[in-house]
């Protein structure tokens, strides 16, 4: 159902989800960075702010007319669904002896409020390997589960954005609970017949074919702000026979293997697990941690390290967003939402890398798999 709404309906729409039991999360400007935090009213969201991104670089500047006129800061869906730090149990020593409790429990359900496409898109791909029958994540799912997402169709695309390339926006096809498309005066909204709830109290009236027409109109042009593409349709293959591309050293010498790439991709979900003791209460708990293949220690084990070189660090990064992940899911890990270039100090280009890959191949050189690892 394809309805309009004022552009004050925003201030209701967060009203009806927060009434209905949901902690919505949105886009907050917070010390010149556009981060997903709590939002308890109209207010708390970026409004009008305009985000400038580039190659290691991003600032706030300007001003627009539009509500939803920033694109993406560093988090995602992810920070909540798969959290930074998560204790999964503890051992603490009672009048029963040493005692286990399962420490994670969360009654929390999250609405994403004025997500991206491209962010909506890496979660139906971390459901993939995160919810994957036999090998499903307790958190994830426990945080997933309870969660609706009223995404922002984008008007504007950010300095830094490939989800063109990639079909994973600028325009959300499924997955959500709301779509908004923001008009110059006016709100362009989608919702599905089992969400009509959320418009509860909220003035809206039927689309026009005009209405529809307008909007499709700015996403398309939306569409051909995007620089960035990859110069090949079938990457994946073409990734596996470049393994021994001298590529991956020259872009290995710029980077610091800081990790930043994986922090802020909607879609990493490596961890390390650590045990840690409290001495105020003598309990031991066992804590998951994000943690990155750019790192060093990330695969060291009794046998050693197979991936000494940074080259090989990086190539493990970027093969598995682009090859392995196909090969283990279907999809692409990665959606083209930028981050990975605006947040690395040394503005490294994920989409340059692999066109040079996929260049670098011999032209006669048979196109081959090898088993995702």
């Amino acid at each position: 159902m394809q309805v309009t709404a004022p552009r004050g309906a925003i201030s209701k729409l967060v009203q009806n989800l927060r009434s209905q039991g949901y902690t919505v999360v949105g886009p907050s400007l917070c010390e010149g960075v556009i981060r997903l935090k709590e939002i308890t009213e109209l207010g708390d969201l970026a409004s009008g702010v305009l985000d400038v991104q580039a190659p290691g670089s991003y600032s706030i500047a300007g001003e627009s007319p539009l509500f939803f006129s920033s694109v993406n800061g560093p988090d995602s869906a992810k920070n909540f669904l798969h959290p930074p730090e998560v204790v999964l149990t503890k051992l603490i020593e009672g009048s029963r002896g040493v005692e286990q409790t399962s420490a994670f429990h969360s009654d929390k359900k999250y609405a994403f409020f004025g997500l991206r496409p491209c962010d909506l898109r890496a979660v139906e791909i971390m459901d993939g390997a995160m919810m994957s029958p036999g090998y499903e994540d307790p958190v994830y799912s426990t945080l997933r589960n309870g969660s609706i997402f009223v995404v922002v169709n984008c008007t504007r695309a950010g300095g830094n954005c490939f989800c063109a390339t990639m079909g994973t926006g600028p325009e959300a096809s499924s997955g959500y609970d709301m779509a908004i498309t923001e008009l110059p005066d006016r709100l362009l909204i989608d919702v599905p017949e089992g969400s009509k709830k959320l418009l509860e109290g909220v003035k809206v009236s039927p689309a026009s074919e005009d209405d529809v027409r307008a909007g499709k109109e700015m996403i398309d042009h939306a569409r051909t702000q995007m620089g960035r593409r990859f110069e090949a349709e079938e990457v994946s293959k073409l990734m596996y026979t470049g393994m021994d591309s001298h590529v991956w050293k020259e872009t290995a010498d710029r980077c610091l293997a800081c990790g930043n790439c994986a922090m802020v991709c909607p879609t990493c979900f490596c961890n390390v697990v650590q045990d840690r003791t409290d001495i105020t209460d003598g309990s031991v708990s066992r804590v998951r941690m994000w943690d990155s293949c750019l790192s060093k220690d990330f695969v060291y084990s009794a046998g050693g390290n197979p991936r000494q070189e940074r080259s090989a660090r990086y190539r493990q990064f970027v093969m598995h967003k682009f090859a392995y992940w196909r090969d283990q899911f279907g999809p692409y890990g990665c959606v083209g939402c930028g981050r990975c270039i605006t947040w690395c100090p040394v503005g490294i280009d994920i989409t340059q890398t692999v066109n040079k890959v996929v260049k670098d191949q011999p032209e006669k050189k048979e196109l081959g798999g090898i088993p995702a690892v």
